[in-house]
């Protein structure tokens, strides 16, 4: 049957439902793709690298490479550092570290972790459907921070 004779058979109605309820399957928060693990090289280890000066004051962040990174301590050595996976596992919202309360958090629906990647809350605010966070080694050379992914 051609695609002309089969829009007709259907009818108009069930054809505007079914492409409706594709496209709103398809949204997403338009921030992140929701990929929540990042992409490998097939070889060696995956190594994702910033220059420590982007982040130079404690609370700074950045992202790069689906990694979050951000400044927990006033050093330059890799504990005063931490690098995270930058989408949330839940439903691939995008993270950020809040500083302030000491948590990582979702801003899709606001599941949070603690710098260690352990869940604090899952989303909105329930034990919800969440996994903890990959949390990944750093090794700084210079005023480069890296850190391996695999």
């Amino acid at each position: 049957m051609r695609r002309e004779e089969f829009i007709n058979s259907m009818g108009a109605g069930v054809l505007l439902v079914c492409s409706g309820s594709c496209m709103l399957a398809s949204c997403s928060s338009g921030d992140e793709s929701p990929t929540v693990d990042p992409p490998g090289n097939g070889g060696g280890p995956t190594m994702v690298s910033i220059a420590i000066s982007s982040i130079a004051n404690i609370g700074d962040q950045t992202k790069k490479s689906s990694i979050l990174f951000f400044r927990i301590g006033s050093g330059n050595t890799p504990s005063d550092f931490v690098a995270t996976e930058a989408v949330c596992p839940h439903q691939g919202g995008s993270l950020v570290w809040e500083q302030n309360n000491g948590i990582i958090e979702c801003q899709l629906h606001f599941a949070q972790y603690t710098p260690n990647g352990a869940i604090v809350q899952g989303p909105q605010n329930t034990t919800g459907n969440t996994r903890e966070l990959k949390v990944y080694p750093i090794t700084i050379s210079g005023d480069t921070l890296t850190a391996t992914l695999s």
